[in-house]
């Protein structure tokens, strides 16, 4: 699972556009974005760098959150 941070997603529609964005390359993906925090989190086969260009492609340019373990 990747979990990004993506400043310009403020509300549900931002959101259902992110959600078709990575949909409409891994038809798989799931998408579970929360506007309120700007962080969305991906399960999909594509990876880290393809997601990060199409969420800037769509218009909402992301920041991969790394995990501290």
């Amino acid at each position: 699972m990747y979990r990004f941070t993506v400043q310009d997603m403020t509300c549900q529609g931002c959101a259902a556009a992110i959600n078709r964005a990575i949909n409409n390359a891994d038809k798989l993906a799931q998408v579970k974005a929360s506007p309120a925090i700007r962080r969305i989190e991906v399960e999909s086969a594509l990876s880290s760098e393809q997601l990060l260009s199409l969420l800037s492609d769509a218009g909402y340019p992301a920041q991969l959150e790394t995990t501290h373990s």
